[in-house]
């Protein structure tokens, strides 16, 4: 009797912890909105508004969310440059607040390795020199952060798409003051580079650097480095 009594009370006792335990569903991206903004954005190239960093299958540096986009964690260097056009190869949703974004160069290199990347290596195995790194020497990740919870689903459709154009010019293009930013903040890349990345001549492009104060860090879109 006093056995069958203990057991009542531990039962009560954890079920008690576990209606309190906070349920990572409840902030989970409904799946037919996920579905949606795969086909209508994925499978698209995109000019970039932000330098992104490469990244590794246990860390993912770059996130954005309602306060802008930041560098998060182990650094990386950086893999795709703001202006550049990249390919959104698919948005993926694990179950929690957060959109997954996989970007590419080109469609051309994800078809290359499509199929032939391995299951992502974990422990030990995630530094061995593998088809995976191949991968991840052509590919990032970008992380959306959502405040919005899986039953507002327009909040979060607004919010994603918000996000996305912090990442991405959609459906438009860089000003001549983006440019402008763009090119002041990458003083250390070549005249050619910065010609190709924003249209301008290579003689326009020096004027602007020579009239460039000293130092200026800030970019053309708003980033940070969260520790």
């Amino acid at each position: 009797m006093t056995s069958s009594i203990r057991r009542s009370k531990f039962l009560f006792v954890i079920a008690l912890a576990l209606a309190f335990l906070p349920c990572p569903r409840a902030w989970a991206v409904k799946r037919d909105i996920i579905r949606s903004f795969q086909e209508e954005f994925a499978d698209h190239d995109y000019r970039l508004r932000v330098d992104l960093q490469g990244t590794n299958y246990l860390s993912v540096p770059n996130f954005v969310n309602e306060n802008g986009f930041h560098y998060r964690g182990r650094q990386f260097p950086v893999m795709f440059r703001a202006m550049e056009m990249v390919y959104l190869a698919r948005l993926s949703n694990a179950g929690s607040n957060v959109v997954d974004l996989t970007i590419y160069r080109s469609k051309k290199e994800a078809q290359q390795i499509r199929g032939a990347v391995p299951a992502a290596p974990f422990g030990p195995a995630a530094g061995t020199d593998t088809v995976g790194s191949f991968a991840r020497d052509l590919s990032t990740t970008v992380t959306l952060e959502l405040r919005a919870g899986k039953d507002d689903t327009k909040a979060q459709r607004e919010e994603i798409l918000q996000l996305l154009g912090r990442i991405f010019y959609i459906k438009t293009e860089p000003t001549e003051e983006e440019k402008e930013a763009y090119i002041r903040s990458h003083a250390d890349l070549s005249l050619t580079k910065l010609s190709e990345a924003t249209g301008l001549p290579e003689q326009m492009i020096k004027q602007i650097l020579a009239t460039s104060p000293a130092r200026e860090d800030a970019p053309p879109a708003e980033k940070k480095k969260e520790e």
